[in-house]
């Protein structure tokens, strides 16, 4: 037994503005500039002569990889903007953050590797029955690796999670931590001009992501690096939406999902 999304949850009719609205016009825009990116590249690769192919296709590449980072950019300003709304905008479905965690620990570790970042991710799971909740991956995984990579950035090379018995998911990292008005606005929403100029949207970002889950920002206890404490909700399960599913290919579909929404966030970012 596997709790599984049925196709009468994926696309309820409030999802029509991530799909058509802001997020979908710039997707749709981005797709049309990687595939003329595409068609270039293939069209020197079979006909350009030397040095033009040379000096087109590393023309080429360098300007997939500014697409790649302006579209994450622009993802990340469309969920700004779309803030708490996502809430209402994203169905959620059944999840067990542990083995969700432990998945997104896999991935993140041998994609930092692929980026040449030695960085250790470890799980703790001081829960006995699993810690359950419902909760939309994609916003989940977005907020993990905004996290992990402002982690990286700033010098961290471990990372621990932990869940606790009392609905607790604690994110800790080794790095140099942050400055207190960046906790001040993760925990408590204060925002400066000052701040801003200096860049914390990854922050920001994991603000609005754990409003959009329903997850409360605690205050952050005094540490060595950079910590982080998120209260999760209670979870009353929905029988309706238990159904048999296959738990490998299941599992095998939520580790493609968060691998590549870590890849494009490390891609973008820690190349920079």
């Amino acid at each position: 037994m596997n709790t599984e999304r049925s196709t009468d949850h994926i696309w309820p009719e409030n999802c029509n503005p991530l799909r058509g609205g802001l997020k979908g016009r710039l997707a749709e825009d981005f797709c049309v500039l990687q595939g003329t990116v595409d068609a270039l590249t293939r069209y020197l690769e079979q006909q350009a002569p030397e040095p033009v192919r040379s000096t087109g296709l590393d023309t080429l590449r360098e300007m997939s990889r500014r697409i790649q980072r302006l579209e994450r950019l622009a993802d990340n300003a469309a969920d700004l903007a779309l803030g708490t709304q996502l809430r209402q905008l994203r169905p959620t479905f059944p999840l067990e953050l542990a083995d969700h965690l432990r998945g997104v620990c896999t991935c993140a570790q041998e994609e930092l590797a692929a980026c040449g970042r030695a960085v250790r991710l470890t799980l703790r799971n001081e829960t006995e029955r699993g810690l359950w909740l419902e909760a939309d991956e994609a916003l989940l995984n977005s907020l993990l690796a905004n996290l992990i990579s402002n982690s990286v950035r700033a010098g961290a090379d471990t990372v621990e999670l932990t869940c606790t018995e009392n609905r607790r998911l604690v994110y800790r990292d080794n790095g140099p931590g942050a400055a207190p008005e960046a906790v001040a606005m993760l925990t408590e929403g204060t925002v400066t001009g000052d701040l801003l100029n200096r860049g914390v949207t990854g922050l920001l970002l994991v603000r609005e992501y754990a409003a959009a889950l329903g997850w409360k920002t605690e205050e952050v206890q005094e540490t060595d690096g950079f910590s982080v404490v998120f209260a999760l909700p209670q979870h009353c399960p929905d029988p309706s939406r238990l159904v048999l599913a296959d738990d490998a290919n299941s599992r095998q579909q939520m580790l493609a999902q968060c691998r590549h929404c870590l890849r494009r966030e490390f891609a973008a970012v820690l190349e920079e």
